[in-house]
């Protein structure tokens, strides 16, 4: 229960119940983090989820902020209240996505842009911003500064439907090794997990889309489709993913750098 005990946290896109980021912060509370701060565009759950982490793992541990991680100026500001607040900053999880489907021939330039802003560009401001603050984790502990990117099976896995989101999650992976090669002489571990089918709004809101466009008969096929692709014969759970998250930000993975962590149920082994 004391795996990240006294850690400091940055999670962007954790303000949505159900969704990855916010299962990674609850799952660093209960880990002993001393603070998490959750980001998201999207802040009108806030008071109902700092209040219930709050009564579940104390108060002050957790807050949730309004942030843009597509804006450098927004995280200047994250990083400056942070160290302010907290004295430092010990791990980075880029966690914040979109997904816009179509495939090259509809998919307009503007939608491939937002899309690559937001999984990829955002992943580059947050890792660049957060670096100085981070290397001066290793004085705290003694594993150093740890980022941890979510970059999906997506990034391995091509998609005639989703073109955006695969070429982002690709540059993402990508990013995460040239990261982990300049920044681990400066005791900052950098790593990526790419999750499988996580049933997240993200995904039930994909899935439906996908059955709008006629590609599957319902959700419930969908689903079922997307489960029968992995040697398990299902899909995963935020809460599942939120433990390999808690493994690389923590001291346990002290020698694990430029690692890409298949979370997938399997999938990416017999694609």
């Amino acid at each position: 229960m004391n795996r990240l005990k006294d850690k400091i946290a940055i999670v962007t896109g954790a303000g949505r119940p159900g969704n990855i980021g916010l299962a990674v912060c609850e799952a660093f509370l209960r880990e002993g983090a001393r603070a998490v701060i959750g980001t998201d565009v999207r802040t009108d759950q806030a008071g109902a989820i700092t209040e219930r982490l709050a009564a579940k793992y104390g108060p002050g541990r957790f807050r949730l902020v309004a942030h843009d991680a597509t804006d450098e100026a927004a995280w200047r500001r994250l990083v400056d209240e942070t160290a302010a607040d907290f004295g430092g900053l010990d791990v980075l999880v880029n966690n914040a996505g979109i997904a816009i489907h179509g495939g090259i021939l509809d998919t307009s330039l503007g939608d491939l842009r937002k899309v690559m802003a937001v999984n990829h560009d955002a992943l580059f401001l947050g890792i660049r911003t957060c670096a100085p603050l981070l290397e001066a984790a290793v004085a705290r502990h003694p594993g150093g500064g740890a980022i941890v990117n979510n970059a999906s099976m997506a990034s391995y896995m091509p998609n005639a439907n989703n073109i955006g989101y695969h070429v982002s999650k690709a540059a993402a992976r990508m990013l995460t090794l040239c990261a982990a090669k300049e920044l681990g002489p400066k005791k900052i571990r950098v790593n990526s997990i790419h999750p499988g089918v996580t049933m997240t709004p993200l995904i039930r809101e994909g899935l439906e889309d996908y059955v709008a466009h006629g590609l599957w008969k319902s959700t419930e096929e969908a689903e079922a489709a997307l489960a029968s692709m992995s040697p398990l014969g299902t899909t995963s759970e935020p809460e599942d993913t939120a433990h390999a998250f808690v493994y690389l930000a923590s001291e346990e993975a002290r020698f694990v750098t430029g690692a890409c962590l298949f979370h997938d149920g399997g999938i990416g082994g017999i694609y």
